[in-house]
């Protein structure tokens, strides 16, 4: 859904901000002054003039050449008009200029307008009217000022709005970039543009880039070369057993080395570097019912049923994982799936005897609690956190209700 403060928190749209706020007030400012020192003027003036020159065909009135002082003057001077159609100054700035002005004449004197003239009157006596053009007031310069001001403001803002897009634009690829690489993915490095700032940014963050990658690729070679050559002398451990004759004694040994190549498989898991995996459409109730049939203890309280596209592999991991977890110590272990909006919650819980350490802890890898000291590798979750990373979700870690632990995914859909 769009909200307000997600779109004004935008650095694209506060930098326009600085640019259109500034020309915004500065044409305001012009314009108070436009009209408090130039139109104002102009009007007060124009007022002025007109209300002396009735003044004049007032005091003449009775003049025999009367008449040509008002076509001289640009005033019709007539005794018959019809005013029903007339109606109240409009300009208000003029209205109460012209009205100050007509005071020095007589109180009586007022003002109307139609389509095409000010119409000046004494409204006691309705002996003649006088009948000045609208354009003699009026002028087409103001509208066009208006519209100046306004095609002024919108192209600068709209030149500050493509300049400082083409600006961010860098920053924009470099946050897809960091979320990426934050999540596991594999990203290249990016191309400097921008200013200088950006492109400092961008560099330095290339050398980070390449700096973790560096030391990520020789921890996994070292750790791969490790496990890898603990497995040799495993399988020949295992293979010289066969002939120990103490069944007890054999299994024995033969328990620990499956333990520990579980754990070598953990190891591998946890350093193998995640592809791009492609997206599958599964069924869900399908899809968590056929996890169920592995895991006798399972039960499913909530299965809903959608259609969604998911990597399937990698989310099937990820619950494996939680369940193995929760096999070894529960007795009992409840799934739900279900749907709001645009997200599907996985849950997982156990009644099993929980744990002490925090969700911090919990996805630390090789971190396992005080009473689970010789079981596992503390790796399960550490590998679920990325899985789930890896597919843009959310996983949460909370005390069941059931007495033990209750695990949490929440994925994008």
């Amino acid at each position: 859904m769009f909200k307000l403060s997600n779109f004004s928190e935008s650095l694209l749209i506060r930098s326009v901000y600085l640019i259109t706020i500034p020309i915004v007030l500065v044409q305001i400012v012009g314009i108070i002054i436009f009209f408090e020192l130039h139109l104002d003027l102009v009007l007060k003036r124009s007022a002025q003039s007109i209300a002396n020159e009735i003044k004049i065909l007032e005091i003449e009135k009775n003049s025999s050449s009367l008449d040509n002082y008002a076509n001289t003057l640009e005033i019709i001077r007539t005794d018959k008009l019809d005013i029903s159609d007339a109606k109240e100054v409009t300009n208000w700035i003029f209205k109460k200029r012209i009205n100050n002005s007509l005071s020095q004449i007589s109180k009586d004197f007022v003002v109307l307008q139609n389509q095409t003239y000010f119409i000046f009157f004494n409204e006691k006596k309705l002996d003649y009217y006088y009948l000045i053009p609208k354009k003699r007031v009026e002028t087409k310069t103001v509208g066009g000022f208006f519209l100046w001001t306004i095609a002024v403001s919108i192209i600068l803002s709209l030149i500050s709005y493509l300049f400082i897009k083409k600006q961010i634009q860098p920053l924009k690829r470099l946050g897809i970039i960091t979320r990426s690489f934050g999540r596991g993915i594999e990203t290249p490095n990016l191309k400097p543009t921008g200013s200088s700032e950006i492109r400092g940014l961008i560099k330095d963050f290339n050398n980070m880039h390449n700096n973790i990658n560096s030391t990520l690729d020789n921890q996994r070679n070292m750790l791969a070369g490790i496990s890898h050559d603990l497995k040799t002398p495993l399988t020949r451990i295992n293979l010289m057993i066969e002939e120990i004759n103490n069944e007890t004694l054999k299994n024995s040994i033969s328990q620990n080395i499956s333990d520990m190549n579980i754990m070598l498989n953990h190891y591998l898991d946890f350093i193998k570097n995640e592809k791009n995996e492609n997206l599958d459409e599964i069924k869900t109730s399908n899809f968590i019912s056929n996890l169920a049939q592995n895991y006798p203890k399972l039960q499913v309280k909530c299965n809903d049923e959608n259609k969604i596209l998911i990597r399937k592999n990698q989310i099937t991991r990820a619950i494996m994982n939680i369940l193995d977890n929760a096999n070894k110590f529960a007795e009992s272990i409840f799934i739900s799936s279900n749907f709001f909006g645009n997200k599907w919650k996985i849950e997982i819980e156990d009644n099993g005897p929980g744990t002490n350490l925090s969700q911090e802890d919990l996805i630390r890898p090789f971190v396992k609690g005080s009473d689970q000291l010789n079981q596992g590798t503390g790796l399960g979750l550490s590998i679920v956190q990325k899985l789930v990373k890896l597919n843009n979700g959310e996983l949460n870690f909370q005390k069941s209700s059931h007495g033990g632990l209750k695990v949490t995914i929440i994925l994008q859909i």
